[in-house]
């Protein structure tokens, strides 16, 4: 039997995903292809804050995260540039509701392996000070196993490891259309103009908020909204060196709140506002738009106003990121409907970008061993809802998916 030629479409953290774990599987025929630079991360990838937690009521995310723990950690081990820190999550209860349910999710986590416990106010605010507020902080539920990823560094390591293992990185090259034959999907034009033919037996589009456009090509309908999301950043702190982070990642579900160090700063997001959807354009050059605080409302002044670091630092670098999502909060992750030969891996978080990649490369070989079931995954698990009702469904979840993720 002859080994099949597997292209990739999209080097950010999900494509570099697929490509590691189909190598490291042993399969080794796989080019991936990007429009970007090497060292560049344009995409979501790029300007996501890294946070990667465990514990979802949904358990294929839980499933996907803990499964990129273990990914992650492994690139991390003795690396000269860490990918991964490990150092936990603190959700902060602010309410007696928010409080009974961090006991109730002990038990959840215990249920999918994940060790959690509820600590009490002084615990929180001795873990993180000056991100918990000691006032407002009632408790909170410490999940020591999550911790945080450097995207950069991340998808770096993912890619070297799959060039060593025989996967090969085209840079500089973006994919103009999916070539066609019979009805099945057999190569992509890529280039400047779109000149060069790259045959292969399945393409695999892990392109981000672009995939809808690649995918309209084939007839493919991919079930995903592209929204905006805003995240700021502290100016540099005296207080603070060079330590990437040595807090735990912590949030505030009453709130949709979020909040990190980074090095010398503190970075902080919110999903505490109406929903901002985005059309996706082949024209789109880059996952980040201009940043206007009027667009969030309210949001972003109440995130300052509860998280202790921010409430006098001078305000740094502010950011207005763009990602995708679906209507029930879980990544697209299969065989396209309706296209043979094209594979997707898309509207997947860094979060649960190496559960993914393993997964897709599973089901790619054929090896019976896929991480969750396919069917919960499946790209056309929404080929019967219209268009509408996939948009108003996905935004309904915007705030949703802060506790799905």
């Amino acid at each position: 039997m002859a080994v099949e030629e597997i292209v990739v479409v999209g080097a950010g953290v999900v494509g570099a995903s697929v490509a590691y774990h189909l190598t490291a599987l042993g399969h080794d025929r796989v080019t991936v292809l990007d429009t970007r630079e090497r060292d560049v991360l344009p995409g979501s990838t790029g300007l996501a804050p890294g946070f990667v937690g465990q514990l979802s009521a949904t358990p294929e995310l839980a499933v996907l995260a803990k499964d990129s723990v273990a990914t992650y950690r492994s690139l991390s081990a003795g690396a000269d540039r860490p990918a991964f820190w490990q150092v936990g999550c603190l959700e902060v209860a602010t309410t007696q509701a928010r409080l009974a349910q961090a006991h109730q999710d002990v038990e959840h986590g215990r249920g999918l392996g994940i060790e959690a416990e509820v600590i009490d106010a002084a615990a929180a605010v001795a873990l993180a000070p000056a991100l918990v507020d000691g006032e407002r902080a009632l408790g909170g539920l410490h999940i020591p196993s999550d911790g945080a990823a450097d995207p950069s560094a991340l998808t770096a390591a993912l890619v070297a490891a799959a060039e060593r293992a025989g996967a090969r990185f085209r840079w500089q090259t973006p994919v103009r259309a999916l070539e066609l034959a019979r009805g099945r999907i057999v190569g992509v034009r890529a280039g400047a103009d779109g000149d060069d033919l790259l045959r292969a037996d399945r393409v695999v589009l892990a392109t981000g908020i672009w995939g809808p456009v690649l995918a309209a090509q084939a007839g493919v309908r991919l079930p995903m909204v592209d929204v905006q999301h805003p995240y700021l950043f502290t100016a540099e702190r005296p207080e603070l060196d060079d330590t990437p982070l040595d807090t735990p990642i912590v949030r505030y579900p009453d709130h949709a709140v979020y909040t990190r160090r980074h090095g010398r700063r503190y970075g902080l997001g919110s999903y505490a506002h109406t929903p901002l959807p985005l059309e996706p354009t082949g024209g789109l050059d880059g996952a980040e738009r201009p940043f206007r605080e009027t667009d969030f409302g309210t949001a972003l002044a109440e995130a300052r106003a509860l998280v202790p670091a921010f409430r006098q630092a001078p305000q740094g670098r502010r950011l207005n990121g763009v990602f995708a999502l679906t209507p029930d909060e879980l990544p697209l992750v299969g065989p396209a409907p309706g296209a043979l030969g094209l594979w997707v891996a898309e509207a997947s978080w860094l979060t649960h970008a190496g559960g993914v990649g393993r997964h897709l490369a599973h089901l790619l070989l054929d090896t019976g061993r896929p991480l969750v079931d396919p069917d919960r995954l499946a790209p056309g698990r929404f080929d019967h809802w219209t268009d509408r009702k996939v948009r108003e469904r996905a935004l309904a979840h915007y705030r949703g998916i802060y506790d799905a993720h």
